[in-house]
Order: C-alpha cells, then sequence, then structure tokens
C-alpha cells in the first residue's frame, strides 16, 4: 500500500499514548526554517539530529527514515513497504524515496567541520503534479546541541526567485559532492559543490539546452557529443542521451536517475542495478517490478576501421512473465558519430548492416548488445516461437545474411 505525503499519526518514542503530530508543509517549512533554532539535539549523530529536525519540522516521509533508521546501521525499505529507502550509517546518509508521484521524498548527510561542530543538511521533497524539492543546512553545535540554521553552508547556489524555478537535489552518501540540477524555462542548469572541511562550495556549473533539439544541417539532423579527452566513452554516449535537458518520462526517466545516482557514487534502490564497463564500451540498465515484471537498457558502441566514425546503440525491451513485451519505450535505436564535426546522427539499420534487415520489426525484435565481443544477437518474437539470429561486425557495418543459429518452439 503506497504511504502519501498527508498528515498522519506518528508514534512518538517515548510517550505512553498516542499523539496526532501535524505533518508540516513544504511552503510552511521553507519560509520559516532559516529563523527557527532547533534545541535539545541530544548528540551530534545523524539520527539524533534527525529526531529533533522531525520534532520541529515533521514530514511523513521523515518520520519513516526515522523509523528505518531504528531497525540498525545498514537499514534499507524494499517496494513492498510503498517506497524505498536507504540508511548509511557508516557515511552518514538516509534517504526515503517513493514511485507514487503524490508521494514525499528526503535526503539527509552530514559531515564533521574542521573546528569540531557538523554541518547537517536535509532534502525535502514532493512530486504531487509540480516538483518541489527543499534544502536546508544546518550548524550542529556539540557544546550547545543546538542545531543553528545556516543558509550559506552551500556556497554558490543562488537563491530560488521565481515559483516556476525547479531544482533536483542529489546530497552525498560516499563522495564529497553535492549536486543540483535547476530546470527554468528554456535552461537546464547543474550545480556541484564541492566539501572543503567547513562548507559546499561551488566547482561546476553547467548550463544546457531544456529542448536540445537536433541541429539540421543539409537535411540531416545531428546531436553535439560533450566529452574531455581524445574521444568519447561509453559515459559520455550515455551522458548525452539521458543528460542532455530534455523531460524523460517514466521508464526512461529511471534511466536517467540511475545514470545520476551512479555519477554521484549512490547505492542504486533495490529494484534497480546499473553497470557502467568503460573498458568495454557499455552499459546495461535492469528495473524490476512488484509483480516479477522487469526492463532493460542496453547501449555500447563500435569503432569502425576508417578511424573517424564510431556506430553507437542502444536497445530497450520489457519481459511480462519472462516473455517479451513490446511496451512503449521498448525498441532499439542505431546512431553514427562522427570524430571530426563531434557530433552523431541517428541512421537506420539499413545503412549499417548488409542482408535483409526488414525481418526486424522493431515491435517483435529485441537486440541483446555485446558486453563482450562485436556481435548483436537478434531475438525475433511470434506466436510459434523466437527466432535467434547474430548480427555479425564487419569493422564498418553488420552482417546477417547466412547467421540464422536456431529456432525455439515457445516465445521465451
Amino acid at each position: 500500500m503506497m504511504r502519501h505525503f498527508i498528515n498522519a499519526l506518528f508514534i512518538m518514542a517515548g510517550l505512553t499514548t498516542v499523539q496526532a503530530q501535524t505533518a508540516h508543509s513544504l511552503d510552511e517549512i521553507g519560509q520559516q526554517w532559516p529563523d527557527v533554532t532547533i534545541r535539545d539535539v541530544n548528540d551530534g549523530s545523524l539520527p539524533a539530529m534527525l529526531r529533533a529536525f522531525d520534532r520541529t519540522w515533521h514530514t511523513i516521509a521523515m518520520g519513516d527514515a526515522l523509523d528505518m533508521m531504528a531497525k540498525g546501521p545498514q537499514g534499507l525499505l524494499h517496494e513492498e513497504t510503498g517506497y524505498s529507502g536507504l540508511y548509511d550509517a557508516r557515511n552518514g546518509y538516509v534517504e526515503v524515496f517513493f514511485d507514487d508521484e503524490s508521494s514525499g521524498t528526503m535526503q539527509a548527510c552530514c559531515r564533521r567541520r574542521a573546528n569540531g561542530h557538523s554541518l547537517l543538511v536535509v532534502m525535502l521533497g514532493t512530486h504531487d503534479g509540480f516538483d518541489q524539492e527543499l534544502l536546508l543546512s544546518y550548524d550542529y553545535d556539540p557544546q550547545a546541541c543546538r542545531l543553528i540554521p545556516e543558509e550559506k553552508a552551500i556556497d554558490g547556489l543562488p537563491k530560488v526567485t521565481d515559483i516556476n524555478m525547479m531544482r533536483i537535489h542529489e546530497l552525498p552518501q560516499t563522495g564529497d559532492e553535492l549536486e543540483v540540477i535547476e530546470y527554468y524555462g528554456d535552461d537546464v542548469t547543474e550545480y556541484r559543490f564541492a566539501w572543503d572541511g567547513s562548507k559546499y562550495g561551488l566547482s561546476k556549473k553547467n548550463i544546457q539546452c531544456y529542448d536540445c533539439s537536433p541541429v539540421e544541417v543539409d537535411g540531416e539532423y545531428y546531436i553535439q557529443v560533450p566529452f574531455e579527452g581524445a574521444e568519447p566513452t561509453i559515459a559520455d554516449f550515455v551522458e548525452t542521451y539521458f543528460s542532455n535537458g530534455d523531460v524523460l518520462p517514466e521508464m526512461l526517466g529511471d534511466i536517467r536517475t540511475a545514470w545520476h545516482r551512479y555519477k554521484m557514487n549512490k547505492t542504486q534502490p533495490s529494484h534497480t542495478t546499473f553497470l557502467l564497463d568503460k573498458n568495454r564500451g557499455y552499459m546495461r540498465f535492469e528495473r524490476k517490478w512488484e509483480d516479477g515484471d522487469r526492463s532493460v537498457a542496453e547501449m555500447c558502441y563500435w569503432n569502425c576501421v576508417d578511424g573517424r566514425h564510431k556506430v553507437v546503440a542502444q536497445s530497450i525491451a520489457s519481459y511480462e512473465n519472462g516473455t517479451f513485451r513490446c511496451w512503449q519505450y521498448d525498441g532499439y535505436s542505431f546512431s553514427l558519430y562522427d570524430a571530426e564535426t563531434r557530433t552523431m546522427k541517428q541512421v537506420e539499420l539499413s545503412d549499417i548492416c548488409v542482408g535483409n534487415v526488414s525481418i526486424f520489426d522493431i515491435s517483435n525484435t529485441v537486440m541483446l548488445l555485446p558486453r563482450t565481443g562485436k556481435d548483436i544477437i537478434a531475438k525475433k518474437y511470434s506466436e510459434t516461437g523466437v527466432d535467434t539470429e547474430v548480427l555479425r561486425w564487419t569493422g564498418n557495418k553488420f552482417q546477417t545474411k547466412g547467421n540464422r543459429i536456431i529456432k525455439s518452439k515457445n516465445n521465451k
């Protein structure tokens, strides 16, 4: 049963009677928190600071986080509870996140400061039609046992000046960087803040186009591939596909979230796995659903023998009871990267494959991309079974003729 970001009863530790504790709205917290010092903090541990925070600014997501933290230093929530979460006591980090868009989220981390104090950073969010997230920071004074609001602990982040300015935050679990992604008008701005022993200071600012439409040249459309170094890696192609500022719905948004968590060196949700093999130029994402269904996304690339081009492929496939079902975002695509222009353009399979490619209908074909080797395994599903064929890489293109290897009598 999904747990929603609404008023609820919370059983306060140490009391013998159940009392109603009102959940504060994000608007209320956002307006008042800079003027409210939180007193009577038992100690500088993350659970103690968050218990004191919750007494002052109670939200359902924070209450759920405290419940999880009480279970032990490696607390973990799973889908059957209606939400997922992670408590990493060793690194001073906790978060709760929901699949339901109307539910609340939270993240919190603490870092020891050079003066013996601690910095507590809390993110509270809700996603009920309009994403809203608050970033709150406090200095913990161990002598006074207080949490004192400190708005400039995230140094270099401009204030929100417009109700239409939306920000998404990723607090650090193990690393020393905090990320803020800001959506405003036609721009997406990524801020990175590095920990200097006392505060988080702005270390990187990157502005992207919100609607990153391909550039048209002589009737063809190209996408810029930003990268550092001599040539792009699989990480650069994943970044181009999933961090280019476009609004990515559902499954595609899940891939983007997993990619951002990977970049921040954060644990993935229990229903998600994400693999990036930089040496082999391969990415794999898998999302499992409560009923046992799953969706898989892969990406990889091949270096052409001409030294100038790369073929980039991505494939998404969903399975219901172990059987392929072509859902909304399933399918495959190929792009050709040009090192001279540092751009890539989407191409048809027939442009990079010799042989009869009409048999690979996108509605019934799953392209299994290689992590090792060079060849693609193509599985064609039908009512009578599955045809499996190999697309062999020849150095510039694939070859299909005569590569059929097996036909299954069932469709799994």
